[in-house]
C-alpha cells in the first residue's frame, strides 16, 4: 500500500516519492544488520553522541533566529500586519508614499506610527518588491527591510526580496542597496553594498552576488509571469509550495532531471499545472493539497 502522508522534513524541498511499506520478515533483516554493526559500541556512548549532535542542530538555528522572531511575533502588538493568502498577490501603501507589493503567502509588518524623525523598518517573510521614496530634508530618511537572514538598508530605491525555503534573494533595480548579513558570508564579509543590476543570493553560511541581471524581470510576478532559466525540479517545487500552498509529489525518478528555461503565465495553479505540463511534458494530477507529477506515456 502506498504511503500518502509521509511528513515533510522542515526546511527540505516540498517534493517527495511515494514510498511502499515493507513486510515484517524485510524490517527484521533490516534490524539485523543495524545490530550487527553498532554492537561493538557501549550503548551509553553512542546515546550521549546522537543527544549531543541533535541538540546542537535545535539550539544553533534557534539562537540565529531568536532576535528576528521577536520583532515578528513578540512586538507585533506594536505593528500593523499586511498578510496574502495562497495564490494572492496584494499592494500595500505605505504612510511615507512608498509601495510594496506583496506576493503570495507573505506577510509585512509595519510599525503602527511612523516617526518621521527615525528610520522606517519594516519586517518581511516571504517575497515583496518595495518602491522606496525618498525624503528630502529629513533627518534620517533610510528604510530598512528585516528578514530572517539579512537587513536591506536603502534611501530612496526598487528592489526585490525573495525567501524561499533556506535561500533569499535580494534583486536591485534602482538606486543603491546595503545589505547586511546576520551571519558572516562572502569570505567573511557581513555587509555588502549593491549596485542596480545586482542580485545576492543568501544560503545558509555563504553568499554569491551576481551582476547585470535583467531587473525589469526581477518582480514580473506582480503580473502573474513567471521566468525560468535552466530552473530545476526542486526549485519548481519549492516555488509551488510556497505561493500555491501544494506539496509536490515525484511519482518517477527521471523527472528530477528535467529543467525549464522560458517564460509561463499563470494566474492560478491550475494554469500554472498546464503550462508546466506542456513545457516539461509530464502528467500533472491535482489531488487534495498534492500535485502528482509522472512521466507522460
Amino acid at each position: 500500500m502506498e504511503d500518502q502522508s509521509a511528513p515533510q522534513d522542515p526546511g527540505k524541498p516540498p517534493f517527495r516519492f511515494r514510498r511502499r511499506q515493507v513486510t515484517e520478515e524485510q524490517t527484521a533483516a533490516s534490524w539485523k544488520r543495524i545490530e550487527s554493526g553498532i554492537g561493538g559500541k557501549k550503548p551509553r556512548t553512542l546515546t550521549r553522541n546522537i543527544l549531543r549532535f541533535a541538540a546542537a542542530a535545535v539550539v544553533l538555528p534557534l539562537l540565529a533566529y531568536a532576535s528576528y522572531y521577536i520583532y515578528c511575533h513578540v512586538v507585533s502588538g506594536n505593528m500593523k500586519v499586511y498578510h496574502t493568502a495562497y495564490g494572492e498577490i496584494r499592494q500595500v501603501m505605505l504612510p511615507d508614499s512608498s509601495v510594496v507589493y506583496l506576493n503570495a503567502n507573505s506577510t509585512l509588518r509595519i510599525p503602527a506610527e511612523w516617526n518621521a524623525a527615525e528610520s522606517r523598518t519594516v519586517w518581511l517573510e516571504g517575497e515583496a518588491y518595495f518602491e522606496i521614496t525618498k525624503r528630502p530634508g529629513a533627518g534620517n530618511a533610510q528604510f530598512i527591510v528585516h528578514t530572517d537572514k539579512v537587513d536591506v538598508a536603502v534611501l530612496g530605491t526598487k528592489f526585490n526580496v525573495n525567501m524561499l525555503g533556506s535561500r533569499t534573494t535580494v534583486s536591485l533595480k534602482e538606486g543603491k542597496v546595503q545589505l547586511r548579513a546576520r551571519e558572516q558570508i562572502a569570505d567573511g564579509k557581513k555587509v555588502l553594498e549593491m549596485k542596480p543590476g545586482d542580485e545576492v543570493l543568501v544560503e545558509k553560511d555563504h553568499a554569491q552576488i551576481r551582476k547585470s541581471v535583467n531587473t525589469d524581470l526581477i518582480a514580473d510576478w506582480r503580473n502573474h509571469r513567471y521566468h525560468f532559466d535552466n530552473t530545476s525540479m526542486e526549485e519548481i517545487s519549492a516555488l509551488i509550495y510556497s505561493k500555491f500552498g501544494y506539496e509536490v509529489v515525484i511519482e518517477d525518478k527521471a523527472i528530477l532531471q528535467k529543467r525549464i528555461s522560458g517564460d509561463l503565465y499563470a494566474e492560478d495553479i491550475a494554469q500554472l499545472s498546464r503550462a508546466l505540463s506542456v513545457t516539461m511534458n509530464i502528467h500533472i494530477e491535482k489531488k487534495d493539497q498534492q500535485l502528482l507529477f509522472s512521466l507522460k506515456e
